[in-house]
């Protein structure tokens, strides 16, 4: 049982630090005098991202399943 939620814990951590990274270098980038008239590029770069994200984890969500389903 305490592995279980020490194995939750770190991913929740990991995935947390690395939404934060990743903000943080965007608000960092999108920000600069230079890159303001390319800023619906960087929208649309991190739209895109959100979007990859959710459905890889949707896929492991579905991988999880089907393979407890395979156990029983």
């Amino acid at each position: 049982m305490f592995k279980n939620i020490e194995k939750s814990l770190y991913e929740r951590i990991g995935a947390g630090l690395l939404l934060a990274l990743f903000l943080s270098f965007l608000f960092t980038v999108l920000f600069q005098s230079y890159v303001y008239k390319y800023k619906s590029a960087f929208f649309g770069f991190t739209i895109a991202t959100i979007l990859v994200t959710f459905g890889f984890l949707i896929m492991l969500k579905l991988k999880e399943e089907l393979e407890a389903d395979e156990k029983r």
